[in-house]
């Protein structure tokens, strides 16, 4: 337990008993303590997922003699105290990010993401996430075939609820099943998604709007869009980006539209890609929706870090729980890397630094 004792004066006060409290640890011959456990879990999360291949490493370098069997039932009983851990570090480190005073409700952002499960012969599958944001806490998981599109219709909204989502969940049909669930959205506005209409019902050309607004300006437009024939209320909020962010859009929109189809996006494609523009059914002010709107970048950040630095792309099953604790295990690696970061290599006044700003930085819009 060598290594499990260099790393515990950053865990969590209590991490051992909340082993039991979380019933990730039961009696049983070959796991007896939370140290043991925790190596069981890391060795699981840092050698690819495989059961089979943990217990093969704990068989070869321990006298446990334990069953891939054993391995997945433990594996898939700590993703609550893996979860517990994950949370108490970002609280006592300030990773966590902070509820604005002024919100009165929960928020969800919700995104999916491309992934393998581990010796699966039927090729990619993806991963579909529902996540509270400022109460760090999963709502949704569902992993379905790659050719299952990303659509807020799979997901069970939480009546009350504020959900945050990019333009590939700006559709109509999207808007109607937030609303029927008694909750509200915020949602990338895709152009090509749908129409918007004035009172009168004529068309609303959007672009013509924006023009004017100065970097980092904004407005809002109140418009309509048309729902089995009823003309239902839809608020489009825009900000201009400011102009390096703009040539950037650019560059990326141009490299994707070559790729695809070899030619060149439209002028009006260019110039609506010069905005931050968002669909919502709230009437809060536009620069309050642009900061929640904002929200949903910095967890998108924490999976593409998962993803590219621990190996969170190939889930290890297709079971719930044992997805759970592999995503809430990848997650813990991630803060316990950042904890160790923040209390190893900065001064103490680096540190009070540190933790008066965001634990995730906000990502560039692609």
């Amino acid at each position: 337990m060598k290594g499990i004792k260099e790393i515990e004066k950053y865990l969590p006060e209590g991490w051992k008993a909340s082993a039991r409290e979380k019933g990730a640890l039961v009696r049983g011959r070959k796991i007896k303590t939370a140290e043991e456990l925790l190596e069981l879990n890391l060795l699981h999360l840092t050698e690819g997922g495989s059961f089979g291949i943990t217990a093969g490493i704990l068989n070869f370098a321990t006298e446990m003699e334990i069953s891939k069997e054993s391995v997945y039932e433990r594996i898939q009983n700590s993703w609550e105290w893996m979860k517990w851990m994950t949370e108490e570090m970002c609280r006592q480190n300030n990773f966590t990010m902070e509820k604005p005073k002024w919100l009165d409700r929960e928020v969800e952002t919700i995104d999916g993401s491309e992934m393998s499960v581990k010796g699966s012969k039927e090729g990619k599958y993806r991963l579909h996430m529902g996540y509270d944001i400022f109460n760090f806490q999963y709502r949704t998981i569902e992993i379905t075939d790659i050719k299952e599109g990303e659509k807020l219709s799979r997901h069970v909204i939480r009546e009350g609820t504020i959900v945050l989502a990019d333009r590939l969940y700006g559709t109509i049909k999207g808007m109607e099943h937030v609303l029927s669930s008694n909750a509200e959205y915020i949602l990338r506005y895709r152009t090509k998604a749908f129409k918007v209409y004035d009172e009168e019902g004529k068309k609303v050309e959007l672009i013509k709007s924006f023009r004017g607004l100065k970097a980092l300006e904004s407005l809002s437009v109140n418009c309509y869009y048309y729902h089995e024939g009823k003309k239902k209320p839809v608020r489009i909020v825009a900000m201009r980006k400011e102009e390096e962010a703009i040539k950037q859009a650019h560059r990326k929109m141009n490299k994707k539209l070559s790729k695809q189809r070899g030619t060149r996006p439209s002028a009006e494609a260019l110039e609506f890609n010069e905005y931050i523009v968002v669909a919502t059914s709230l009437d809060y002010e536009e620069s309050r929706i642009l900061e929640l709107y904002r929200a949903r970048w910095q967890i998108e950040q924490v999976f593409l870090r998962l993803k590219s630095l621990f190996g969170f792309g190939e889930v290890p099953s297709k079971n719930e729980n044992t997805v759970k604790a592999w995503f809430y295990g990848k997650l813990f690696l991630a803060v316990l890397s950042e904890t160790i970061l923040k209390t190893e290599c900065f001064s103490p006044e680096e540190e009070k630094f540190l933790s008066s700003v965001d634990f995730i930085q906000p990502m560039e819009e692609p």
